[in-house]
């Protein structure tokens, strides 16, 4: 209640002693009462500092980039500049019976449809979990299992490191090579390099992000046509050939390592360097670095490799 409205009100009581002292005990309350409530009145406006209009500037600034955050990812209407290439990689085993067929039928997939001949590259991923392979890693066995694999045993495929199956039959491998390079189109270019020196391959890594985007690579030592025994079927062969043998993975993971900011700009280019130590068991000759683009799903966007002596492999554009 305001305070002359209490004094007005004063005026008018007619009082005498006996009665004073009781009114005051009720008045006195009342009127220490008026006084905070008069004090801390929300209808008060305060005197402007000269900030508000900053202020409000800012808050309406956050509150339109939390509605309408940067785009990431390329937009519906993107053409990439770059081709497309796919990552395929094979689990198998030494020990395995069945996975020389499973490459047989991984195989006359990629031969009886041009379209993958120049854009599809074949990773093979060697396991011990059943047996002696010499070729083995120790990041197979997770991998299947990161990648829902696992359950369908050797042999058995990834495409861009998301859509699986077996190879005993391999069905699904057509429609998923050809799903992934529909629905999974690249809006990066990668290229990669490899120098020897001492005992070491020093490999130069670019990669050029053509929209907001988040990266990793993973980088790969591979060597083809290694001689090594195979069961296959009721067989053993102790010096089959083997493709595409992943031999090392040089980044700190199969996922990768991160290049870049949490968001790189479109029409950034980023380079990453590496230094791997060279196994006296690889045949040189026939010995690759891979590069995978890895995008924010941890799936493959793009992919290129070089040899790794000498190679030089630029950005593949259309």
């Amino acid at each position: 209640m305001p305070i002359y409205v209490l004094w007005v009100s004063l005026q008018g009581i007619s009082l005498n002693r006996l009665h004073m002292k009781k009114f005051l005990k009720i008045f006195m309350p009342m009127l220490a009462f008026a006084l905070i409530s008069a004090c801390t009145d929300t209808g008060i406006t305060p005197v402007p500092d000269g900030n508000e209009d900053q202020e409000q500037t800012d808050q309406t600034g956050q509150d339109e980039q939390t509605q309408q955050p940067e785009q990431l990812g390329p937009g519906p209407d993107f053409v990439s500049q770059f081709q497309k290439h796919v990552a395929l990689w094979e689990f198998t085993g030494a020990w395995c019976a069945n996975c020389p067929a499973g490459y047989t039928n991984l195989n006359f997939t990629l031969t009886a449809y041009s379209k993958y001949t120049d854009c599809v590259h074949m990773m093979a991923f060697h396991s011990d979990i059943e047996g002696k392979d010499e070729l083995a890693i120790d990041a197979t066995d997770q991998i299947m299992i990161d990648m829902n694999v696992a359950p369908m045993g050797f042999p058995s495929y990834v495409v861009d490191m998301d859509l699986g199956g077996s190879l005993v039959e391999s069905v699904m491998l057509k429609d998923h090579l050809d799903q992934t390079m529909t629905d999974n189109p690249c809006y990066c270019g990668v290229a990669v390099s490899s120098e020897l020196a001492d005992g070491q391959a020093n490999v130069a890594v670019k990669l050029m992000s053509e929209v907001n985007a988040s990266w990793r690579i993973g980088v790969y030592v591979v060597e083809d046509k290694v001689k090594y025994y195979q069961k296959d079927g009721m067989r053993e062969y102790p010096e089959y050939t083997h493709r595409h043998v992943v031999r090392q993975i040089a980044s700190a993971s199969y996922k990768g390592d991160r290049i870049g900011g949490q968001v790189t700009p479109a029409g950034t280019e980023l380079l990453a360097d590496y230094k791997i130590a060279v196994d006296t068991a690889w045949n040189l000759d026939n010995t690759y670095i891979y590069v995978l683009a890895l995008d924010s799903e941890g799936h493959v966007n793009n992919v290129n490799h070089c040899a790794i002596d000498g190679g030089n492999s630029d950005y593949n554009k259309l």
